[in-house]
């Protein structure tokens, strides 16, 4: 993947002419640091990823299978650098398809590219981004299905079930979690779209209460599980009800949701926990 961007990035930025050529092409405001967007908008944008990532249960399950401390903190680093170089190869990439092709959807301009280039490099850009996907979606279909598993059908339909019971229902829940996917993205008019929903829908339902556990030793159960549905409530009611008015994105209003009902919910709870052991 990091070697098909590696080529990708001269290849492209030569067929489009040469950055003074692709910097004429594009609109003023695509060389302001904001894009044209407002501050609002702009964080609506950034949230989504950050949010994503620090409660991702991907990233916490490769850093609890590592071998140590040591381990983990090295393939921390590791990725960090490689997101120094994928994330503005990325940008520059997409920055010269919105040169080449002036009308292109936001969330085509990667994929584009691979049509203006000679047809090997263009193919590899391809299997590139076909590989980001691919183990980005495998990533996340194994989680979900190993939660319903373990959390769900172990804990309360088939607490007996064997190792083997386990394996296949987790293969069932990937496919049917596959197909479900499938359908669901169908509602959805572009992929950005689809991935800023779901990323906020992820970072404001799960990633407060995860990181409370980290950083407030009295946050609770009720309060965890009171934040992530705030959190997921409000991003459908911004983004479906709503229908994001003044174009931001429902993350600016989920997480601070998220983090006020944990807020709230935790310390009304302990307080009542407190009198009933105070009483009895």
């Amino acid at each position: 993947m990091v070697g098909g961007l590696i080529i990708t990035v001269p290849t492209i930025i030569a067929v489009a002419g040469g950055w003074g050529e692709i910097v004429a092409n594009v609109p003023e405001s695509h060389m302001s640091a904001t894009g044209g967007l407002t501050t609002i908008q702009m964080i609506g944008y950034l949230l989504p990823s950050l949010f994503l990532l620090l409660g991702d249960q991907n990233m916490y399950q490769r850093l609890a299978s590592s071998k140590g401390n040591k381990s983990a903190k090295r393939a921390q680093m590791g990725w960090l650098i490689a997101m120094l170089f994928i994330s503005p190869s990325i940008s520059v990439i997409a920055f010269a398809s919105r040169s080449l092709f002036p009308d292109i959807d936001p969330g085509m301009a990667l994929m584009a590219t691979t049509v203006a280039m000679p047809v090997a490099v263009g193919g590899i850009l391809l299997a590139a981004a076909a590989s980001f996907i691919i183990t980005t979606g495998n990533s996340y279909l194994l989680s979900a299905a190993t939660n319903l598993t373990y959390d769900l059908y172990g804990k309360y339909v088939n607490q007996e079930a064997s190792d083997k019971k386990l394996l296949t229902m987790t293969r069932i829940f990937i496919v049917g979690l596959g197909l479900f996917a499938f359908v669901i993205i169908s509602y959805f008019p572009t992929v950005l779209s689809v991935q800023m929903y779901a990323y906020t829908v992820y970072g404001a339902g799960l990633t407060p209460a995860v990181l409370a556990v980290f950083f407030w030793k009295r946050v609770n159960a009720i309060g965890g599980v009171s934040s992530m549905i705030a959190g997921v409530v409000a991003t459908l009611t911004w983004e479906v009800l709503l229908q994001k008015p003044f174009e931001v994105n429902s993350v600016v209003v989920a997480v601070p949701v998220a983090v006020i009902v944990l807020i709230v919910g935790t310390l009304l709870t302990t307080n009542s926990n407190q009198q009933k052991r105070e009483v009895a």
